[in-house]
């Protein structure tokens, strides 16, 4: 019997130095995939959901679909120094992209303008407001354009500089060339979010979607809950320079509490 008590001692040891390890790599990344948190961990993807099951019962993460979050306390937030390949992206978390995508599809109306920022949110409602009858739309991402080419719906792109790799349009000859442009919505992609403004990687890229907001009666952001409370280098606006906020989760407290003083309303998938 002594044994078999030592055993559990032990296994309960084990499962308590795991799941503290979990709560420290989600509080640095963020947002980590089961399959990732698995991998990095030695364990079972049954393993980690059972883990991640007990932290969230205990407040210390918030499970998504398909990885968890970490939370971090007070005006914490995570910076975000290099930006990941469009493609790493693009394959994370992109079940709630998705999910956001459907959501901001619904915002739009047949006969409307529209402007589709530069991002891997934005590009999946790209593909779906390709069935949209009677739209205008706007875009300084080739690939944006690339996916509408062949709608019905007359699609344009800003003069302009292509980035590389992420093959979107930028420089002031972009931002003089949308001064005469006029849109009913503007879905603006970000890296990420708190409560004093949303960001993005690129100077360049920033300086475009301040021109498309200037020209936008409404202004949707678009963002999943892997960059909650995350900076990067640069903040494109302050809450209250955006309308509305699609995400696939709610906020934390303090994050929701600074987007509804501003006035934000916040839409969840």
């Amino acid at each position: 019997m002594k044994t078999i008590i030592i055993a559990m001692a032990g296994s309960r040891s084990r499962t308590a130095s795991r799941q503290a390890d979990l709560v420290a790599r989600l509080n640095q990344a963020g947002f980590m995939s089961v399959g990732d948190l698995a991998d990095t961990a030695g364990v079972s993807e049954i393993t980690v959901r059972r883990d991640l099951a007990e932290l969230e019962r205990t407040g210390a993460v918030r499970r998504t679909h398909g990885g968890a979050l970490g939370l971090r306390r007070g005006d914490a937030s995570a910076f975000d120094a290099e930006e990941p390949s469009f493609e790493a992206r693009r394959r994370r978390n992109g079940a709630a992209k998705t999910r956001i995508a459907r959501t901001a599809e619904r915002l739009i109306e047949p006969g409307m303008s529209i402007a589709i920022d530069t991002g891997t949110t934005t590009l999946e409602l790209a593909r779906l407001v390709a069935r949209i009858a009677d739209l205008q739309v706007v875009s300084n991402s080739t690939r944006v354009a690339s996916v509408l080419a062949n709608s019905a719906n007359p699609v344009y792109v800003v003069a302009g500089r292509v980035r590389d790799r992420e093959l979107s349009i930028y420089g002031q000859r972009a931002v003089d060339s949308l001064r005469d442009y006029s849109f009913d919505i503007f879905f603006l992609g970000i890296s990420g979010i708190t409560a004093d403004g949303l960001y993005d990687y690129s100077p360049e890229d920033a300086e475009v979607k301040r021109a498309f907001m200037a020209r936008a009666t409404r202004v949707v952001a678009l963002c999943d809950s892997a960059k909650f409370n995350r900076k990067a280098m640069v903040r494109v606006a302050e809450p209250a320079e955006v309308h509305a906020f699609v995400c696939d989760a709610k906020p934390d407290q303090a994050l929701a509490r600074a987007l509804v003083r501003n006035g934000v309303e916040v839409i969840v998938s």
